[in-house]
């Protein structure tokens, strides 16, 4: 790894073109009975309030913290790092070069951050690499048994949640990221595609492609409850209060995102967001969604109110 410039250093700003992508239409439903997501349109917010600059081939973010910060993974296969952005401006505060197996990034409210490896192929292995965000000193290299797909951290802000798998299986390995302990691992489905913690870091909400999300018990693996959000997902956020769930969706009319309400697991309202949206985060208060952009020419993070 090479650390060019520190958190804590001046800002070295990059900044890289901005284009903003054309926003889908979106369509929904006024409250949706249980279990059948019926959105109406979204006609509030329908536009982003803000657009930042991020690298192109932008793959992945982690959450946006208190700070005002997020780091942000984006590269090809010949070449990964990960950027430090300041939301305020789009600056870049820094940046690391990482491996190129780098699939997703998290980071704890410690400043410890968690780089998902995966080597691909049916029997690739994978890691969680732990790090410093303030030097880019690596602290811990976490073996997993299969290439990992996703990592996030729990609300505790400190519980690091590594979703991994191959063809014939997949699980979820949790991760203390103070010194790298394995705590367990709770088994999901197989094509799971994206992971969020609850708010009380006793369940698993997990993202299969065909839109069904089910919740799952971190102590057993016992599925609680399962229900659908609609077609074509690809990422999951959830809400600080741990009682709205936000589902990234790729299917007709255009790429939209449910929110789902989990008292009821029914979708309220669909939310807009913006072609070539690969992934969607809250702020640390609730407030904003940010969902991520990229493409091989270029890459922008747009902030919707919520």
């Amino acid at each position: 790894m090479h650390w060019s410039v520190t958190r804590s250093g001046v800002l070295g700003i990059v900044l890289v073109t901005l284009t903003a992508a054309t926003l889908a239409a979106c369509s929904g439903g006024r409250g949706a009975p249980q279990h059948q997501p019926q959105p109406q349109q979204a006609r509030a917010a329908s536009k982003p309030q803000q657009i930042f600059p991020a690298p192109k081939n932008l793959l992945a973010a982690a959450e946006p913290q208190p700070n005002g910060t997020l780091w942000a993974l984006a590269g090809d296969s010949a070449s990964k790092g990960l950027y430090d952005i300041n939301l305020a401006n789009g600056g870049v505060v820094g940046s690391i070069s990482v491996s190129n197996a780098a699939r997703s990034v998290t980071e704890s409210l410690s400043g410890v951050v968690g780089l998902a490896l995966g080597t691909g192929g049916t029997g690739g292995t994978g890691a969680l690499e732990l790090f410093n965000g303030n030097t880019g000193d690596v602290a811990k290299t976490v073996p997993l048994g299969a290439p990992a797909r996703d990592v996030v951290v729990g609300s505790d802000g400190a519980t690091f949640y590594v979703l991994n798998g191959t063809s014939r299986s997949a699980s979820v390995t949790v991760v203390d990221s103070a010194n790298g302990a394995v705590q367990g691992t709770v088994p999901v489905p197989l094509n799971t595609v994206a992971i969020a913690p609850d708010a009380e870091g006793s369940g698993l909400y997990v993202l299969q492609p065909n839109g069904q999300v089910s919740q799952i018990a971190v102590a057993g693996g016992k599925i609680m409850s399962s229900f659908p959000v609609g077609s074509a997902a690809r990422s999951l956020t959830l809400s600080p209060d741990g009682g709205t769930l936000y589902v990234l969706k790729d299917a007709d009319p255009g790429t939209n995102v449910a929110e789902v309400d989990l008292a009821t697991e029914s979708v309220g309202k669909v939310l807009p967001a913006p072609a070539h949206c690969l992934q969607i985060l809250v702020s640390a208060d609730g407030s904003e969604l940010y969902q991520l952009v990229g493409t091989p020419t270029y890459g922008n993070i747009q902030v919707f109110p919520i």
